[in-house]
């Protein structure tokens, strides 16, 4: 090899090394350094609205048919959007059952909040209604902080009885098969009498939360009573929900 070849070789060489040390770091006094970290991703303002599911996309994931239920027309705003605080008894375990309760949310720095209710459209649904809701944090720190105070406060609520707000009629929900999964809580809720009665059987929900980014996602899946498949596990009660759910994180990662 020629000494001309043999220098444009030297010279290839050391500028595929530079490539390669441009391409994971940079070069400062003869150091490399490490490439300075992403910044955090965030959802906020207007976009948390677009998170949301929209019909066909729910329809897809709960494989029937759902329209906006116009007895609850959608909410967007700030904290003061979150809903009052249930009188009952007993809000130890409030927010597994009910969502978005402000009494849950106290001490978070809530910027914005989001939430939509579904109803069936056919007769022979098992999925009555769906409720969607998410609710932006400053940062990611402060939405999986939060979440770690839900996780802890729903695994206690496990084989619970929380009263809900006085109505009419009087009302309890159980709540079991709490789980923690991959960023997500779930938990299956039963709706009773809080007098028992041998012509009243227990209206089942599926609930979750989610954290994805720096939001908080919530989904309450309700079924039919008595369950057109009367061998459903809660299991499946819980999956509805969670599989909502997890579409939504989807969305606000995309968004973000």
């Amino acid at each position: 090899m020629t000494s001309g070849r043999v220098a444009l070789a030297r010279v290839i060489a050391l500028l595929g090394i530079g490539l390669l040390v441009a391409g994971c770091s940079a070069v400062v006094t003869g150091r490399a350094l490490p490439r300075p970290r992403w910044a955090p991703r965030s959802v906020s303002g207007q976009t948390v609205r677009q998170v949301l599911l929209g019909d066909s996309s729910l329809s897809r994931i709960l494989n029937q048919e759902l329209v906006i239920d116009p007895r609850f027309p959608p909410r967007f705003g700030g904290a003061e959007t979150l809903q009052r605080d249930a009188l009952t008894s007993s809000a130890d375990c409030v927010g597994v059952p009910l969502m978005l309760q402000q009494s849950v949310y106290r001490g978070g720095a809530v910027k914005d909040v989001a939430f939509e209710t579904w109803r069936h459209v056919a007769k022979s649904s098992e999925v009555t209604s769906v409720k969607e809701g998410v609710v932006s944090m400053p940062s990611a720190a402060d939405a999986n902080a939060l979440f770690e105070r839900f996780s802890q406060q729903w695994q206690k609520c496990d084989r619970a009885v929380q009263p809900l707000p006085d109505n009419v009629v009087r009302l309890n929900a159980t709540i079991s098969n709490v789980q923690n999964a991959a960023a997500v809580l779930a938990a299956t809720i039963s709706i009773v009498l809080a007098t028992p009665r041998s012509d009243w059987e227990a209206i089942p929900a599926g609930r979750a939360i989610g954290v994805r980014d720096n939001c908080l996602i919530e989904v309450e899946v309700d079924f039919f009573n008595p369950p057109k498949r009367s061998s459903r596990q809660p299991d499946e009660i819980n999956s509805a929900a969670v599989n909502v759910a997890r579409n939504i994180m989807d969305r606000v990662h995309e968004l973000s």
